[in-house]
């Protein structure tokens, strides 16, 4: 068992709620909670509970957002509408109120804010028995922890749906009639948030004080209100002045007064960042906010058990060569702009050492290595082969690099197991399905570049790019320069020229695929969603063999190996090509791996303007509850 994780106790007799709906009844065989809960120990269990309920993987979602946002692809990039079938719906956004993972969200959400308000009623109960400083203290933080998560769930549910009128719930009902409950505005809702949060902050830990790895601080509360305030502030692209003013102030005080630092340590094994999206940056020094998963118990139960103390992300984003799904894909731009990004060559980690002994530099930036499997990235070693290229297959066989017809040639890198042998992965309880490597919800780059959003409005420009090239720095890529803009030479950045900087280019490829909805909500509150689809819709992409025309050649000492035989026919990296000259024909297009992407996304995403419906399972459920 991992030592720095934090062991959670699973107390299904006391959490006593069915694990499809929040709403059943609890089980009558089951003892009430309040006749369980006699001393500090007894609440203490019942909040590890709370902590249970962030294994649920649809709390995040982050299968989901991928899909219906522009930095998810479908599986199946030369015909979508015939490939993986269980998120089409997202993808094309045409989810409805009984889309089944819409109620698996909404249900995750709310089993959470049922198991803190178990908590906090566990502690009321207890609280005249107490006789002592210390248990005072002790009651003090295990209900701050309470409130944190009461407030964080209502937070994302008010994030997502139903343009943020959701259900207040603001204590525990043992009684199901007395559940039954209609939404509150998204005033109403954002008020009790930060209510919650604000109580947690004075009795939550710093980072420094944590004594029991995976318990939440006042860095996690502070991160919540801060993308609270900037949110509100920034819904349907208006700017709030004075809630700006209030993120920043918080910004700066992750930035400064807490401890976090960005991750920098290259790992001569990897020659990636060491410490940023492998099982040894667990818990690393610009971690927030995280999950900490685990696969040394618990591997009896289904991959898709809620309940299960083991992530599921390293099989559904990993490649299939790797015994994964490469079930969440990349989209086109997001993986040509990764490899487009400029490398500083003045920085000494940029230049390699390549397979003929020479120096060289590096192929692809180490951000978008650490990001992405990719094909010409053959200077970064993965699951112990020399590179992609050069890499044997779960299953018997071999073949070069990442590559089939439908154009899954690619994946998505920062929630697998990438920095151990494949056969390590498959060894581990539960294999590759069931890894135990923790997820990072909220980071300091996040905050970074959330405050260098916040210094644009100010109308703060070089303290924007300051806080930019703080990131562009730590993956040794060409820094911003205020007067002369990276994609237009010469011309200086103003207000609007950085903003489209920060939202089509710098966060995406920072933050793509973590946290809770960062893309989806960031594109609805900049107000630029459906021209965005629009736009991505309009652009023609043709999968050709690698290496594509004007890469640095392949040799097989360059490729660190024997097997650099790149022909066959298959899709294994993409160009794009000029409208013009495209055939008119689908049929002719797709013999010929054309495709667009997002196609029709734009004029279904207006309908529901990028929330989700409140699903059918409530109005069913809750009779108070008025759709």
């Amino acid at each position: 068992m991992k030592n720095i994780k934090l062991v959670y106790v699973i107390l299904l007799v006391l959490l006593g709620f069915s694990c499809e709906t929040y709403l059943e009844e609890p089980n009558p065989n089951a003892p009430e909670l309040l006749e369980s809960v006699n001393n500090l120990d007894d609440t203490n269990r019942v909040l590890n509970g709370v902590y249970n309920s962030l294994f649920n993987h649809y709390v995040l979602s982050i299968e989901e957002d991928n899909f219906r946002t522009d930095i998810g692809a479908a599986k199946n990039r030369l015909t979508p509408s015939i490939g993986q079938a269980e998120h089409l719906d997202y993808y094309y956004q045409t989810v409805t109120p009984s889309t089944r993972r819409i109620e698996q969200r909404w249900g995750a959400l709310y089993r959470g804010i049922f198991t803190a308000n178990q908590a906090l009623a566990a502690l009321d109960k207890i609280e005249p028995t107490l006789s002592t400083a210390n248990q005072v203290k002790a009651w003090n933080e295990q209900r701050a922890q309470a409130l944190f998560f009461r407030g964080l769930y209502h937070f994302y549910a008010h994030s997502v749906f139903n343009k943020g009128a959701v259900i207040i719930r603001d204590k525990y009902e043992s009684n199901l009639e007395f559940r039954h409950k209609d939404v509150s505005t998204s005033a109403e809702v954002i008020a009790f948030f930060r209510k919650d949060l604000e109580d947690a902050l004075p009795y939550l830990p710093m980072p420094s004080e944590v004594t029991e790895l995976g318990r939440v601080t006042k860095g996690a509360a502070k991160m919540i209100l801060a993308n609270s305030y900037l949110y509100e502030a920034t819904e349907g692209g208006q700017k709030n002045m004075a809630l700006i003013d209030k993120a920043i102030t918080l910004y700066e005080e992750l930035r400064d007064s807490y401890g976090y630092t960005l991750e920098t340590q290259i790992d001569n094994k990897t020659l990636g960042v060491s410490k940023m999206f492998t099982t040894l940056g667990d818990f690393n020094k610009e971690s927030i906010f995280e999950i900490p998963y685990t696969n040394t118990f618990g591997e009896e139960l289904d991959v898709f058990n809620e309940a299960s103390p083991s992530n599921r992300l390293a099989w559904r984003a990993s490649h299939f060569k790797f015994g994964g799904q490469s079930f969440m894909q990349p989209a086109a731009w997001l993986i040509m702009a990764y490899e487009n990004d400029p490398l500083d060559t003045s920085k000494s980690v940029n230049t390699i050492t390549t397979g003929d002994g020479n120096l060289n530099t590096r192929r692809e930036s180490l951000r978008s290595s650490n990001m992405l499997f990719l094909n010409n990235d053959l200077d970064t070693p993965i699951y112990s082969f020399p590179n992609v290229l050069n890499s044997l297959p779960a299953a018997a066989g071999s073949w070069p690099g990442l590559r089939n017809n439908t154009g899954d040639f690619v994946a998505f890198k920062k929630y697998t197991n990438h920095d151990l042998g494949l056969a390590s992965e498959i060894a581990t309880p539960g294999g590759v399905q069931q890894s135990g490597k923790n997820v990072v919800i909220n980071r300091l780059s996040e905050v970074l570049l959330n405050l260098a959003e916040c210094y644009i409005y100010k109308g703060k420009l070089q303290e924007s790019i300051n806080e930019i090239n703080k990131i562009r720095d730590r993956w040794a890529l060409m820094p911003l320069d205020l007067s002369s803009q990276m994609d237009n030479p010469g011309v200086a950045y103003d207000e609007t020229t950085l903003m489209k900087r920060l939202m089509y280019f710098e966060k995406p490829l920072e933050l793509s695929l973590e946290g809770h909805a960062i893309r989806v909500i960031d594109l609805r509150r900049w107000n630029i969603a459906p021209q965005r689809f629009t736009d991505l819709s309009t652009i023609y992409y043709k999968g050709v063999d690698f290496p594509r025309t004007g890469r640095r050649p392949i040799t097989q000492a360059l490729a660190r190996g024997t097997n650099t035989n790149v022909s066959g026919g298959f899709i294994s990296d993409i160009i794009t090509v000029d409208a013009s000259t495209v055939p008119a024909d689908a049929s002719t297009q797709q013999a010929q791996k054309i495709f667009q992407e997002f196609v029709g996304v734009s004029g279904n995403y207006n309908k529901n303007a990028g929330y989700l419906p409140i699903p059918n399972e409530e109005d069913i459920n809750n009779n108070g509850y008025e759709n």
